[in-house]
């Protein structure tokens, strides 16, 4: 059974882990020193060592009590000062011989040397006033100093080893939580609901996992609701060809009789009117299709022949409407991925409507521009600025600003181009630039 404990224990047990291994690193530096001392390795007698010389003691004597002790040493003949034996180190000397030719002991740094004699023999033990390693090359190494760097060598050790036991721990979590923040609401992708050691991270996993739960089952009866919507339009539409058809054809068989300047003028109303009807109920078409299609959004499209094939789709309407038309390109890009089909379909419509509101001399300007991360077609008019209510609302559904019978405009093109841009991870957005007019910016993820 898996054992669960809080973060803050958790933290605890890292602290302890550092307390307990720091004891033990002492411990181990104790046990080190007084392996080297045992195995004659460290001098550590310090300047208590004293030496007791029989009056009747040779220098072969005094040699051989000196040789089981770590000490250097120099007997000297008290009388000539000729060395009788010795053990030391040749840089030493002058230290040894000062000692002899002042009579007493000197101290030079850390280090001791300390005088005792007989009748016949003067001894200058080299005594190390702290630990010192017993080999002359090791000696330059103070072992205090090499001490304490073994020390914090050691708890460096510890410390980098119990936090990245505890980091490890965290990442292994974090990374629970990054797997199913990443994937919610995907019912394609199978999120194993997996358990920590850490509460608070539990609590975050199964808050997560209900939330997902609770997403996939939104966005699932979202999209039931669209393909019902998409379903009930077509119906429609089918329901409504069959009458629209003999109407259309009535029309047709009215214009060839007689007909008053009144009545034709009547009819051309009735035919204009059912022209209307069918470009809306196509758009509709169009629009209900888009909210249920799962096109590919990753094509990848020349941007020259997109552009070649938008702006001459687009002279073709401003034509229509006596509008001059001019492109301005900012762009070095030469590909982009996208759905070239409903990317032309959104910006004919923003061209279309640029076109019919459009006033005085008639002027529309599609401008590309490249970005660091977008795509951007700001298509600007010469025409009315937007009001306050179209900014805030121009892009929902059947939005118009023109409120009278006769309007030609069921604001369904910018929900279109909206939603467009949104599945290119992008967006939609109405401006009134200062020079005057009006701008739509559709951008799109490059």
């Amino acid at each position: 059974m898996t054992r669960h404990y809080s973060i803050k224990r958790r933290v605890l047990r890292s602290i302890s882990e550092i307390l307990l291994g720091t004891v033990i690193n002492v411990l181990v530096l104790f046990f080190l020193t007084y392996l080297l001392v045992i195995t004659g390795q460290l001098n550590s007698y310090g300047s208590e060592f004293k030496v007791k010389i029989k009056d009747n003691a040779s220098a072969k004597m005094i040699a051989k009590r000196l040789n089981q002790t770590t000490f250097d040493y120099v007997v000297f003949e008290k009388s000539s000062g000729k060395i009788s034996t010795s053990r030391y180190q040749s840089e030493d000397y002058k230290h040894y011989k000062d000692a002899f030719d002042h009579g007493r002991t000197e101290e030079v740094g850390t280090i001791r040397y300390a005088k005792f004699s007989n009748s016949k023999y003067v001894l200058i033990l080299r005594c190390p006033t702290l630990p010192e390693f017993v080999n002359p090359r090791l000696r330059q190494i103070s072992f205090n100093s090499f001490s304490y760097l073994f020390f914090l060598i050691l708890e460096l050790a510890l410390i980098i080893w119990s936090i990245s036991r505890l980091l490890k721990e965290f990442t292994k979590n974090f990374r629970l939580i990054q797997e199913i923040s990443l994937n919610m609401g995907k019912p394609e992708m199978t999120v194993k609901h997996s358990q920590t050691e850490m509460i608070e991270f539990n609590d975050i996993l199964s808050m997560l996992y209900q939330k997902d739960t609770e997403l996939v089952t939104l966005l699932e009866a979202e999209r039931k609701a669209k393909k019902d919507l998409s379903f009930q339009v077509a119906a429609l539409a089918h329901d409504i060809k069959t009458p629209l058809t003999v109407l259309k054809g009535n029309l047709e068989l009215l214009d060839m009789t007689e007909l008053t300047n009144q009545q034709s003028d009547f009819l051309n109303s009735a035919d204009n009117s059912i022209k209307v009807f069918e470009k809306y109920f196509n758009d509709m078409i169009q629009y209900s299709r888009l909210l249920v299609e799962e096109k590919d959004y990753q094509e990848e499209i020349s941007l020259p022949e997109f552009l070649e094939e938008l702006v001459t789709e687009a002279r073709a309407i401003m034509d229509t409407h006596e509008v001059e038309f001019n492109v301005i390109k900012r762009v070095n890009l030469e590909f982009f991925k996208g759905n070239q089909l409903n990317l032309s379909r959104a910006l004919i419509n923003i061209l279309s409507n640029a076109a019919r509101y459009s006033s005085g001399h008639k002027k529309v300007t599609l401008s590309v521009i490249e970005e660091e991360e977008f795509l951007v077609f700001h298509i600007w008019n010469n025409g009315p600025a937007f009001t306050k209510e179209a900014l805030e609302s121009a892009d929902n559904l059947f939005y118009t600003e023109n409120k009278g019978r006769n309007s030609k405009h069921y604001g369904i093109g910018l929900s279109f181009a909206q939603v467009v841009a949104k599945n290119h991870h992008g967006k939609l957005v109405l401006q009134n630039p200062p020079t005057g007019g009006a701008v739509v910016s559709l951008s799109i993820k490059k």
